[in-house]
């Protein structure tokens, strides 16, 4: 079955509460490790596109509760399978779901789910023990926390993950995206960093165009566009 048909099926079951049947039905179309990996975040991806893609500011996905409900059946599939980088994939994809535009128009009823994920991913990377993927977690957890509104905790968790990015060139992109996301919570939280704020942004958006980063950039544009 092809994903976009086994996409409309699933999210058919999920509607109609036909867990059993679901289960099955992903059973039978994955084999491998990687066919898992592949078929249930694919899956996951395509609920997303259904329901509007990423959309913005100050609106959701429009099948975000199906999205969450099929991602907690996608990862018991995946743990049942001992297969624990599918279920963190799984787990990092719903927490960006439920925040698609990072700290900006929030729903408030998606925080729980979202920050639930975003932490349930940082502890499987740390298990998986590759410091890549665990540091981009590590980030989302940041972002996650000042969205639950712990600003304190959100600037150490960034300024931490920064700093272990920074002791590898190979993860520079890292270290520059949590010093982004650190300058927009000071322009958001403690105005009086808000000089240090821009220097920041400025040094960011200088290290976005080393990288070519085309999505840094407008992101980091967007945030001195609309504080400056």
């Amino acid at each position: 079955m092809k994903i976009k048909e086994l996409s409309n099926t699933v999210l058919e079951m999920i509607r109609r509460g036909d867990k059993d049947n679901l289960i099955t039905l992903i059973s039978d179309n994955v084999g491998t490790d990687e066919q898992l990996i592949k078929v249930l975040s694919d899956i996951q991806i395509q609920l997303k596109e259904i329901g509007g893609g990423y959309p913005p500011v100050g609106k959701q996905i429009e099948t975000i509760d199906e999205i969450i409900e099929f991602t907690e059946i996608a990862v018991k599939i995946a743990l049942d399978n001992e297969n624990k980088l599918a279920a963190g994939i799984l787990y990092h994809n719903q927490a960006s779901f439920c925040f698609p535009n990072m700290d900006d128009g929030v729903d408030t009823r998606l925080i729980k789910p979202g920050y639930f994920a975003a932490v349930k991913d940082y502890e499987i990377r740390q298990e998986i023990g590759k410091k890549g993927p665990m540091l981009w977690a590590k980030w989302l957890v940041g972002i996650s926390e000042f969205i639950r509104g712990d600003t304190v905790k959100a600037l150490e968790i960034l300024e931490e993950t920064a700093k272990l990015a920074n002791e590898e060139p190979i993860e520079k992109d890292i270290d520059t995206w949590a010093r982004m996301m650190i300058a927009k919570f000071y322009l958001r939280s403690i105005p009086e960093k808000r000089d240090l704020a821009f220097e920041m942004l400025q040094e960011v958006n200088e290290e976005f165009t080393a990288l070519m980063d085309s999505y840094g950039l407008q992101t980091v544009a967007s945030i001195i566009n609309t504080y400056f």
